[in-house]
């Protein structure tokens, strides 16, 4: 089953079925510190973005280490995106799993939608028993 993916016109949005492969190369060519011409260069994390994503998918440790690197020109660009593109692969990887694991039984998903209409429904109709008898709309007894 193969799944549309919503337009994105600068291709950098990471989407949760994305492969390792996509997450990779969409991470590897997002921008850095533009005052980076090479690796020895001293950076400045708080204008990267690559910074900025460590620190959501990154572990405190890590992204102690990737700033104390990158402002002492030991961590090059290309390393920093390839920590970070794992990071990010390895904290989707259970999304994927499961995603994949509904997309090849389809009926589990039409079963859990059912049973989830079923108790709408169900709370639905004494929502609005408790309203009409709020609102003394109550005298017909459907």
């Amino acid at each position: 089953m193969e799944t549309k993916k919503w337009e994105n016109r600068f291709g950098n949005a990471i989407y949760l079925s994305d492969s390792e492969e996509e997450i990779t190369k969409k991470v590897m060519s997002a921008v850095t510190d533009p005052g980076r011409i090479k690796k020895d260069d001293k950076g400045n994390p708080d204008i990267c973005m690559v910074y900025y994503y460590h620190k959501l998918f990154s572990n405190e440790e890590e992204v102690k280490t990737v700033c104390e690197e990158c402002k002492g020109g030991k961590r090059g660009c290309v390393a920093c995106k390839k920590q970070l593109a794992k990071n990010i692969a390895e904290t989707l990887k259970p999304i994927r799993e499961k995603r994949d694991y509904y997309e090849k039984n389809p009926e589990i998903v039409d079963k859990i939608l059912m049973e989830g209409t079923e108790k709408a429904r169900k709370t639905a109709k004494e929502t609005m028993q408790k309203v009409k008898k709020a609102m003394k709309l109550d005298y017909f007894n459907y």
